[in-house]
C-alpha cells in the first residue's frame, strides 16, 4: 500500500495560491498585464512572500506552465486509466480533453501561448509532454499511424480554436467527436 502523502506545507500552499492568482490574472487580463505586485496583491501576500517562491515574472510563468502541463497530463492519464490500458483509452481521454475543456482553461492556454512568443523557453514542458504522448502512441506496430493521426488531428482542432483561426460550431464539434470515436474503435 503506498504511503499517504504528507499534507502540503504552508509554503507549498502559498506557492499554489500564488500560481492560482497568476493563472487568474493571466486568464482575465493576459500575460502583458501580469506583474509580481499584481500577483502578490491577488494572492494576499507581500511582494517579499512572492519573491521567496518566484524571483522573477519569468520564473513565475515557467512554474505556472509546468503546473498546468502536469495537471493536464494527470487528468488525461486518470481518464485513460478508467477506460483500461489500451492505446485507445489514452486517445479517448484526449478526445474528452479536447472537446470538453472549460472556457477559462482555454483562455489561460491562449494567453500563455501568446506569452511563449516572447518567452520561448516556456514551451519546454509542453514539448516534453507532446514527446511522451506521441512516443507512447507510436508504440504498437500497425495501429501506430492511426493513433498518431488521431492525436495530431485533436491537437490541430485545439490550436485552431485556441489561436482563434476557427471556432467550430456545436454541431461540427459533435460530428468530429463521433468520427474520432469511430476511428478509435478501430484500434481496440
Amino acid at each position: 500500500m503506498p504511503a499517504t502523502p504528507n499534507p502540503p506545507s504552508p509554503r507549498g500552499s502559498s506557492r499554489e495560491k500564488l500560481l492560482d492568482a497568476a493563472a487568474d490574472l493571466i486568464t482575465r487580463l493576459g500575460v502583458q498585464e501580469l506583474t509580481l505586485d499584481a500577483v502578490a496583491a491577488a494572492a494576499g501576500v507581500t511582494k517579499g512572500g512572492l519573491i521567496y517562491h518566484f524571483k522573477t515574472k519569468d520564473e513565475l510563468l515557467g512554474a505556472l506552465v509546468e503546473r498546468m502541463i502536469e495537471q493536464l497530463d494527470q487528468r488525461q492519464r486518470a481518464k485513460a486509466a478508467k477506460r483500461g490500458t489500451a492505446k485507445s483509452a489514452l486517445l479517448l481521454a484526449l478526445v474528452e480533453e479536447t472537446f470538453d475543456m472549460s472556457r477559462s482553461e482555454k483562455q489561460l492556454l491562449t494567453n500563455l501561448l501568446a506569452a511563449a512568443s516572447a518567452h520561448p523557453h516556456l514551451l519546454g514542458p509542453v514539448r516534453k509532454l507532446f514527446k511522451e504522448t506521441y512516443g507512447e502512441l507510436a508504440e504498437g506496430g500497425a495501429e501506430a499511424g492511426l493513433a498518431l493521426a488521431i492525436a495530431a488531428a485533436l491537437d490541430g482542432i485545439s490550436l485552431l480554436e485556441l489561436l482563434d483561426f476557427h471556432q467550430f460550431t456545436k454541431g461540427q464539434r459533435e460530428a468530429m467527436r463521433n468520427a474520432l470515436h469511430e476511428l478509435i474503435a478501430k484500434l481496440a
